[in-house]
């Protein structure tokens, strides 16, 4: 017998039994709820009886329903039966809160009676005690109910639970009202306002059940569900981001669908590799994820450029070429360097006095570096980059001085910068901004 199988056995046996347990406790409570409530005249007593069958009608539907949502995924319902369990725990509220409008509705007339003139008679002091034993029984009831759902994570089971402690609580307004209406048989009309209580918590309750189950029904998102799978995807090897990750509850496990970004020189196998330990990962963290869909994609490249002008007005030929490299498509801005200004290097004595105003600065991209250098040489030529002087006047200059820490002896792209990384004025900045960098995240 395999483990997944042995886990659905477990589980039906659990929930079959503490839920015939209830049944019992229900079927013993309605029915004294109901002769003691009717020999003593209370209709508290009466209407809590109408919440102890409610709560025998749901555990019919928790026992016939247990054996549709364990079962496993097939070729028809690949994702499996787990949404059963939303549509029981929905059903539940929806008759929870049936009854609450009728014992409402039965109160309130009740009580517009008493209004027009009508003498209530005062219930007998039995009824207390059968009010009492009731808050003690259902409490129990719930509590072992519950302790059972938290284990399988069962929404169905969970919602029957909050049934019976919605008896046990609707209990307690019904002996109070019970008490005033014996020990002052002026007010016993109390026991009308006893009834009316009751089907407010009762009410509550319903919408308490319900809301998640829609929720469920309709894929909500799950609160905190997503950050929990992204915080596992983030932690693996190879993993350099996470991003629409969405998750959906299906009865007691959820599902996952994230993308995770990878480095760009990966192989299609090696990116498919790391996708699968991502899933693997996430389906044994504990966070309850019966299974991810992994979506490998190539992540962004960190990318250091260097800028300089000695031609004015240099700040603003920086500016401008600082705001078109921000344009290109798949590329953020992350950081720049203060503008700093230099002497001029290795340049013609008769432009030796043109300073440069220097810049450093960091973008990540989902361009090819290729891509990415044509794109910055076309920068140069749009703010007039004067070529025909070797290391005269710059409208602009910019250096590719990094690309991700790919190593290329391509001459029309050596990486990294041969002469950029030389210079103090690029590498200073450069190491300042990856230590700000690293201190913010």
């Amino acid at each position: 017998m395999s483990a997944d199988v042995k886990d659905m056995s477990d589980e039906i046996k659990s929930v079959r039994r503490v839920t015939l347990g209830g049944m019992f406790v229900n079927v013993a409570l309605s029915a004294l709820k109901a002769v003691v409530g009717g020999l003593a005249g209370s209709q508290a007593l009466l209407a809590d009886a109408v919440h102890s069958v409610s709560d025998l009608v749901t555990d019919f539907a928790v026992l016939l329903g247990v054996r549709y949502w364990t079962a496993p995924a097939d070729d028809e319902y690949p994702y499996g039966h787990g949404k059963i369990q939303a549509v029981v725990a929905a059903a539940i509220g929806l008759a929870l809160g049936a009854v609450a409008f009728g014992i409402g509705r039965t109160a309130s007339l009740r009580l517009l009676e008493v209004a027009g003139g009508a003498e209530p008679a005062a219930p007998g002091s039995f009824a207390f005690w059968v009010a009492v034993v009731s808050v003690v029984a259902k409490e129990a009831v719930y509590r072992s109910t519950l302790a059972v759902a938290k284990r399988f994570r069962s929404s169905a089971l969970e919602a029957n639970a909050w049934h019976h402690r919605s008896d046990a609580i609707s209990s307690i307004p019904v002996a109070l009202a019970l008490a005033v209406s014996n020990f002052a048989p002026a007010f016993a009309w109390m026991d009308s306002v006893g009834a009316l209580v009751v089907s407010l918590f009762i009410l509550n309750a319903a919408w308490n059940i319900v809301k998640p189950a829609i929720e469920e029904l309709t894929d909500a998102e799950m609160p905190g569900k997503s950050a929990e799978v992204a915080r596992v995807a983030l932690a693996m090897k190879g993993v350099s981001g996470c991003h629409h990750v969405r998750t959906r509850r299906y009865g007691s496990v959820f599902h996952a669908d994230l993308h995770v970004q990878v480095a760009r020189s990966l192989t299609v196998g090696e990116g498919h590799a790391i996708g699968h330990e991502v899933r693997d990962a996430i389906r044994s963290a504990g966070i309850g994820v019966a299974d991810a869909v992994v979506h490998v994609e190539p992540g962004d490249v960190r990318v250091v450029l260097s800028l300089g002008s000695n031609v004015e007005p240099r700040r603003e030929y920086l500016e401008k070429a600082l705001e078109a490299v921000c344009k290109f498509p798949s590329t953020h801005f992350v950081a720049a360097s203060p503008v700093e200004e230099t002497e001029p290097l290795g340049v013609p004595e008769e432009f030796k006095y043109m300073k440069f105003l220097n810049q450093v600065a960091i973008f990540d991209t989902a361009l090819d570096a290729r891509d990415f250098s044509n794109r910055m040489h076309s920068v140069e030529a749009n703010l007039g980059r004067v070529r025909s002087v070797r290391n005269g006047p710059r409208t602009i200059d910019i250096d590719m001085v990094d690309y991700g820490g790919i190593v290329s002896d391509d001459p029309e792209l050596t990486l990294p910068h041969p002469r950029a990384c030389e210079r103090d004025f690029v590498m200073r900045p450069w190491r300042e901004l990856e230590r700000q960098l690293g201190n913010r995240g």
